[in-house]
């Protein structure tokens, strides 16, 4: 090679930082979904622990936990993600990290790959035909060394994606718990008013079950002690009157009958409840969507405000094969948004219709409705308008799944401040099994 001719020196898998693989504003957005959905601040710091780029609170006021994941560049360490969170938050969000974690490794993973292709054609291209010779067996070797990374990639890619599926399941199964715990708040509260006053109850008849005792006792003893037939008619009804045992009978009986409804009550609340879990049962089965529209109502009623009015406008449906439980989640979560759309004065329709095209289900409410800059994110993961802590962002996205698994679609319809429509459309054939 001449003194004249310029060397490009080109070799595939050089070392790179960080920042030159991935930018902020792909970062960023991932970021800033990741703190809306619970943690404090994310960030993206560099091998020396300086932040590339961070979502969030700057400085948190009050001590806050870490979660650590390492952002690796060809299987090297060059970065960190750092997410905090509050320690008094009832679940730990490691899924979240570890989500957003393999979207940012998926990230670097597929920049390092393009970046890799692109310096090698602008290589080659600049390169001279002497130089290309004198290269040749360079590229030679780095092409069994990019085939070695390719390989190792696509490796680490079906890895992650699996990974991606066990949080998914994850998030899916965190969902439902947290649609769980709010149940039980509200099904505390409605089996404790009739336990309450059937405890009471029964404290009451058991004073009047001491007062007939007593009464039986003084019998007894007049008895044993020969008393005359007058004076013990006379002293039994003088001891009746003073122990009230006519009033003890008659309220008796009225308690007994309230705590026997109180009991009817609560049987029915955990009927109710275990009917919507489908505890029972497993796996696919024809299930009356209808039945199974009233069961989740009836299990939301303790979030249903006094003033709010509840329409049934159900059609018969023919059977849908589909897993109970799940269309049941779907079905709660589209309703609990229709329930909490409006403070007061809440309407909520629910209709069911069936024709040759299929079942169509629709919930409408009047609530404060969707923005029209809102309404494509929907679906989005952990895309929430409530205020932080009020919800997952991840109710929608369930139910779509859901619905989406058993055959069908969900479609939203909104205007702000003129109320929502979820319409569902299954098919009218059986389910998916």
């Amino acid at each position: 090679m001449s003194e004249t001719t310029t060397h490009i020196e080109f070799i595939i898998g050089t070392e790179k930082r960080l920042t030159e693989i991935i930018s902020r504003a792909e970062m960023e957005p991932l970021l800033r979904s990741l703190v809306k959905a619970g943690p404090l601040s994310a960030a993206v710091l560099d091998e020396a622990d300086l932040p590339l780029c961070r979502q969030g609170l700057e400085k948190q006021l009050t001590p806050a936990h870490e979660i650590r994941h390492a952002l690796l560049v060809e299987g090297e360490p060059k970065g960190t993600l750092l997410v905090t969170f509050d320690p008094d938050l009832a679940t730990v969000p490691e899924a979240l990290a570890m989500l957003a974690r393999d979207a940012l490794q998926l990230i670097i993973n597929n920049n390092l790959k393009r970046m890799l292709t692109t310096e090698l054609h602008t290589s080659v291209v600049q390169e001279s035909y002497d130089q290309l010779v004198a290269t040749n067996r360079q590229l030679m070797e780095s092409e069994k060394k990019y085939r070695q990374l390719s390989l190792s990639l696509e490796q680490q890619v079906a890895e992650r994606t699996a990974e991606l599926q066990k949080a998914y399941s994850r998030l899916l199964q965190q969902e439902k718990l947290a649609a769980v715990g709010g149940l039980a708040a509200g099904m505390a509260h409605e089996i404790n008013n009739p336990n309450g006053f059937v405890r009471s109850n029964l404290v009451t008849c058991s004073r009047y079950f001491q007062k007939v005792q007593e009464m039986v006792n003084f019998y007894q003893l007049q008895i044993a002690g020969n008393t005359q037939l007058l004076q013990l008619q006379q002293e039994s009804d003088k001891k009746r009157r003073e122990l009230k045992l006519d009033f003890v009978f008659s309220d008796a009986s009225e308690l007994l009958e309230q705590s026997i409804s109180g009991s009817d009550r609560i049987a029915r609340i955990v009927a109710d409840l275990k009917s919507f879990s489908h505890v029972d049962e497993s796996g696919s089965a024809d299930a009356d969507l209808n039945d199974e529209l009233k069961r989740t109502l009836a299990v939301l009623a303790p979030q249903i405000a006094a003033d709010a009015q509840i329409i049934q406008d159900l059609y018969p449906l023919p059977p849908f094969g589909c897993n109970p439980g799940l269309i049941s989640q779907a079905f709660f979560n589209i309703m609990q948004n229709a329930l909490q759309s409006r403070s007061a004065g809440l309407n909520v329709t629910v209709t069911s219709r069936s024709d040759d095209s299929g079942i169509k289900i629709t919930i409408c409410d009047n609530g404060c409705g969707i923005a029209a800059e809102n309404l494509p994110r929907l679906f989005e993961p952990f895309y929430t308008t409530k205020e932080v802590g009020s919800g997952t962002g991840m109710g929608l996205t369930v139910a779509r799944d859901i619905i989406t698994g058993a055959g069908g679609t969900l479609e939203i319809l909104s205007t702000e401040h003129s109320g929502t429509t979820a319409i569902i459309r299954l098919p009218r054939e059986v389910g998916k099994r």
